[in-house]
């Protein structure tokens, strides 16, 4: 009997093991997230981790999750919309105010260079700081762009693809 109650005790203590160890050494990132690893030795890891599951050592990794899906910045006259309506000033000196929404994400691969450069820190509004550069680049390359256009130029739907056309090729580079 007293064998077999120090061996009960040895699958128990086993079975403890296997349910607390794989808890301490892995993580996991949700579907909607997209990892990095920062190491307590070597820094941040260059490779963006995918949802799904993942080793980490406690104590030496820290796993930084960011969003990988899209945000918007929303420039419209809607009572949902952080942000006004951006204003143009055209080549006639006009003012024109423009509804405009631009989805932005984190590009696959890049996460790791926010966490690098500190933006994936969450300010008092619940925002990545990584978005207001974002939304600070998208404001003046829009400005910049569209101020080509005159008055009759916001007119003409062939001039204003054009335009537009050209800006959001500038915005993709941008950002």
């Amino acid at each position: 009997m007293n064998g077999l109650a120090r061996a009960s005790k040895y699958v128990v203590l086993v079975g403890l093991v296997l349910l607390i160890l794989p808890r301490l050494l892995v993580t996991r990132v949700e579907p909607g997230q997209v990892g990095v690893r920062q190491s307590a030795v070597s820094g941040v890891n260059r490779d963006d981790m995918s949802p799904g599951w993942h080793w980490r050592i406690p104590g030496l990794h820290k796993l930084i999750y960011l969003p990988s899906g899209y945000f918007f910045l929303d420039y419209t006259n809607d009572d949902n919309s952080p942000e006004a309506p951006l204003q143009i000033r055209t080549k006639d000196n006009n003012n024109v105010l423009l509804d405009v929404s631009v989805p932005i994400r984190i590009k696959a691969g890049t996460a790791h260079s926010i966490v690098q450069a500190g933006n994936h820190v969450r300010d008092a509004g619940g925002r990545y700081r990584y978005m207001r550069p974002a939304q600070e680049t998208t404001v003046s390359v829009l400005r910049e762009q569209l101020a080509d256009l005159d008055s009759v130029g916001f007119y003409s739907t062939q001039r204003r693809l054009e335009v537009t056309a050209r800006a959001l090729e500038l915005l993709h580079a941008a950002l």
